[in-house]
């Protein structure tokens, strides 16, 4: 696939022993980053979707340029503290090491929850508990790029790594 040519793969980085999967020559190459999110939107079931979540922070990038390509509304999830304090759910998950708290505004409708890398799922199981709580309906979800930790998941990947 012609996406892997603009990832680029750093050893032993941010820690040793990580294969580091980086984006950032992707979002650097406009064509690229049209073609990506084109890719993107055709894995997706976009019947009836209102809005794209992004889960902070690179999964704004693609959940705006997707709710951009598709006329759609973006809505964000973003670590604790990071919003005006109006109308917020909240909710803890579990990290490699440690904890973190997600959130997002309150609201209703049908969502297609969105982020850049897909690794343990753990993120992804977060955000999509929160968009429940917080009353939306996830229908989909997608990520540029799945480094391939879990084999058996419902996450639309546009690049695959084994």
């Amino acid at each position: 696939m012609v996406f892997k040519q603009y990832i680029e793969s750093i050893q032993d980085f941010p820690n040793q022993g990580i294969l580091f999967r980086d984006i950032q020559p992707l979002l650097e190459d406009s064509e690229m980053l049209y073609d990506a999110v084109y890719e993107m939107s055709r894995l997706i079931n976009l019947d009836s979707v209102d809005y794209f979540v992004g889960i902070e922070s690179r999964g704004f990038i693609f959940a705006s340029a997707l709710a951009l390509h598709n006329n759609k509304g973006f809505k964000m999830i973003r670590k604790q503290g990071k919003l005006p304090p109006t109308d917020l759910i909240t909710i803890s998950y579990d990290l490699e090491y440690g904890s973190d708290k997600i959130q997002m505004k309150q609201g209703g409708g049908k969502v297609i929850l969105v982020d850049d890398v897909y690794a343990t799922g753990g993120t992804m199981a977060a955000a999509a508990e929160l968009c429940k709580l917080a009353g939306y309906n996830v229908i989909d979800k997608v990520c540029l790029l799945d480094i391939g930790i879990v084999k058996d998941h419902d996450v639309k990947c546009l690049i695959t790594y084994e």
